[in-house]
């Protein structure tokens, strides 16, 4: 897998998790924090993997998307 990013609970609301980076963006709904990372991952140029977890921290779904096409 060439990327990776979660969706987690964090204070105050959720967090989208780039592990390349480091990056953490704040969100205050989950579903605002899927949309974007799923939309980083579709805007990626390598096929990046994004894991949505629940409040409890477990795994509830994943989503790889295929890169951009370069």
């Amino acid at each position: 897998m060439s990327g990776l990013v979660d969706v987690v609970p964090c204070e105050g609301g959720w967090c989208v998790r780039v592990h390349d980076t480091g990056e953490v963006l704040r969100f205050t709904g989950g579903g605002e924090a899927e949309r974007r990372a799923r939309r980083l991952a579709a805007e990626a140029e390598r096929p990046v993997e994004v894991r949505i977890h629940d409040r409890g921290g477990r795994l509830v779904g994943r989503w790889v998307s295929e890169g951009a096409a370069a």
